[in-house]
């Protein structure tokens, strides 16, 4: 076999591939005897059928496309080691050719496959950054404490004192259009949330100021893309009992407050907890923040030629990870996809810059690794398996044993986030007067 590099061009290596007669000739073979045990002509058993006779019934042809599925993958292989090639995707063939292949002759077909893009980093350093002030306020702690105050909100019953919005009214209801009822538009004892927006626009608000025992009607106007048609934009009369209302008292913020939901005896040192999550919540914000910052302005200072078929391989990834989390919701991607009327094409074409952007900043750290000469060692690799395991409050040692094939990739990601810190080390940044909060 022969293999010749015509061109590497915007990432992408173009192959002239010849097998030589021999082996195209044991291709074919191959396919013979696969094909053979499939047909069936008068005279002979099954898979007895001699070769001549069968290219002369069927044409020679019968066999080209088995060869070749026999033939490539060594060839492909053979070229890859002959031309000292590391592809980063899957090849795309080109078996125009397949008309000209004949018995007792070479056969050339081509290639296209993906590397690794060949260009200069330029001066990276001085990058200009400007975040705006990532700060734990008292706001933001007080926040936090009337979001767990309405968690742990009881449920009491009002009887003097109107509806109003957040509670919920038990009611019963019947809707009329022209004067007469239509099916499905009665319920009885029916807890509406007011404020919720579960119910016609419209229908909450005039349930609100209602006491309980008292009757009204509802005049709403269907909206026009309402599901059953015969309701579309027609204008409704609902006839409104309230028979129950039920509000979120709030508990007071005391000691006895943060004895009963967390581990703390004290309301303040429940604050201080508060404050403390927090913070390590904002830093990890500035982080991912200033990383984003840093990337994309070193990019656009970089020329990286992406082949389509590289951004495809991330497309699948990605379109990979939105399936596990989906199942993890009890979902999958056909599901997914029939919610939202659409499908892989158009998840595709929406999250093709993204994933162009993603193989842009890989192959930028790792040019930034390779010409800074970026190491990870062993000791860092165990610490980082530590601390994970740490986290989960699992053995660090069965960790370290379950994740000890994963080890060169935990090693490029230690190796990327050593390259992220020298780009910041080397970066201006400039903090804004206005907060996030802003």
């Amino acid at each position: 076999m022969e293999a010749r590099l015509e061109k590497i061009e915007s990432g992408e290596a173009y192959i002239e591939i010849v097998v030589d007669a021999e082996r195209l000739e044991e291709g074919l073979q191959t396919a013979y005897r696969k094909v053979v045990r499939q047909v069936s002509i008068p005279g002979f058993r099954k898979g007895r059928v001699p070769r001549e006779l069968l290219e002369s019934h069927f044409g020679k042809e019968i066999l080209y496309q088995d060869a070749l599925e026999a033939i490539i993958p060594d060839a492909y292989e053979f070229a890859l080691a002959e031309l000292d090639i590391a592809p980063i995707a899957q090849p795309d063939f080109d078996f125009s050719s397949m008309d000209d292949m004949e018995a007792g002759k070479p056969f050339t077909f081509n290639t296209k496959v993906a590397v690794k893009p060949d260009f200069e980093l330029p001066d990276l350093t001085g990058i200009e950054i400007t975040t705006p002030k990532f700060a734990v306020s008292e706001e933001n702690v007080a926040k936090r404490l009337e979001d767990m105050q309405n968690r742990y909100s009881q449920l009491v019953e009002k009887t003097d004192e109107p509806a109003a919005i957040g509670d919920t009214a038990e009611i019963d209801f019947e809707g009329y259009v022209d004067g007469v009822a239509f099916p499905g538009g009665k319920g009885e004892n029916y807890p509406l949330e007011l404020g919720s927006g579960s119910f016609i626009p419209g229908f909450e608000e005039q349930v609100v100021g209602l006491k309980v025992g008292e009757e009204a009607d509802v005049k709403v106007t269907f909206p026009e893309t309402y599901h059953a048609e015969d309701l579309a934009g027609k204008e409704a009369v609902f006839k409104v009992k309230v028979n129950k209302i039920e509000t979120h008292e709030l508990r007071p913020l005391n000691d006895e407050f943060a004895q009963e939901v967390s581990s703390f005896d004290t309301l303040e040192e429940l604050k201080a907890d508060i404050r403390d999550n927090l913070a390590q919540m904002i830093e990890n914000q500035r982080k991912d923040f200033l990383r984003q910052q840093v990337l994309d302005k070193a990019m656009e200072r970089t020329d990286i030629p992406v082949p389509d078929s590289v951004v495809k391989a991330q497309l699948e990834v990605m379109l990979e990870q939105m399936a596990q989390r989906l199942k993890s919701q009890g979902l999958s991607l056909e599901m997914y996809f029939q919610y939202t009327q659409s499908n892989v094409e158009e998840f595709n074409q929406e999250m093709w810059p993204e994933a162009l952007r993603i193989a842009k900043v890989n192959f930028l750290l790792e040019k930034l690794i390779e010409d800074q000469g970026i190491e990870a060692s062993e000791e860092e690799i165990d610490q980082k398996i530590e601390e994970a395991s740490s986290g989960l409050g699992v053995d660090p040692a069965k960790v370290k044993e379950t994740l000890n094939n994963m080890r060169d990739s935990m090693a490029f990601g230690l190796k990327t986030d050593k390259a992220v810190a020298y780009l910041l080390d080397n970066a201006h940044i400039t903090e804004e007067d206005k907060s996030t909060e802003d």
